[in-house]
């Protein structure tokens, strides 16, 4: 019942208001009362950063879609273990990077298909310099990049620069060292300068 309920909400974007109550509360609520609505209220919120997040690591919007559902269909089953040691978020970023990872390993012999729009909200042109270079025909050329990146190197600039996490939180989300993050970020930046070097001149 809930995967299908999860099935049918997962990409109902502002379908409805967002409660004010904080991510805990609507878990403690879901488990007191077993009404779906506050599960698919928690995931609704939720929605957006980890689509974005997604097709940031796949670059394919099919693909992020089925990685996307894959992710809360994890989420839903194993709310129970969700023990609030952390922030439900964090708890969700983890469980969305390592399922992206294994898809990306089982995808590893294929190359990426590209996308020839990316969605008006999306965030990957913030990697982009400022100034004329925000246009739409660069995002083109910064998936390319995006793709020559190795994964852990990919991870670390979407988790860092797009989504604000900092090195720790990023460590965390990739089981590694925060020394380890703050190297790939930074070799991240380097290999992302060199590859779009000739649209930064």
């Amino acid at each position: 019942m809930w995967s299908n309920s999860v099935r049918r909400a997962s990409f109902r974007l502002a379908a409805r208001p967002i409660l004010s109550d904080s991510d805990q509360n609507l878990i403690d609520q879901f488990r007191t009362t077993g009404q779906i609505a506050f599960l698919e209220e928690l995931l609704q919120r939720h929605l957006r950063p980890i689509r974005d997040l997604v097709f940031q690591m796949v670059l394919n919007q099919d693909a992020a879609d089925d990685v996307t559902q894959d992710i809360f269909l994890r989420v839903v089953r194993g709310i129970d273990r969700f023990e609030g040691r952390s922030k439900f978020s964090s708890w969700l970023f983890r469980i969305a990077m390592n399922t992206v990872h294994s898809y990306m390993k089982a995808c590893r012999a294929s190359r990426f298909e590209f996308c020839d729009e990316l969605p008006a909200e999306s965030t990957i042109s913030r990697l982009a310099p400022d100034g004329p270079m925000l246009q739409a025909e660069l995002t083109t050329e910064i998936q390319v990049a995006l793709a020559r990146l190795s994964p852990p190197l990919r991870a670390a600039i979407v988790l860092v620069c797009l989504h604000g996490h900092s090195a720790a939180e990023a460590a965390n989300i990739e089981d590694c060292s925060t020394d380890t993050m703050y190297w790939r970020v930074h070799e991240a930046r380097r290999q992302l300068k060199e590859l779009l070097a000739e649209h930064l001149q």
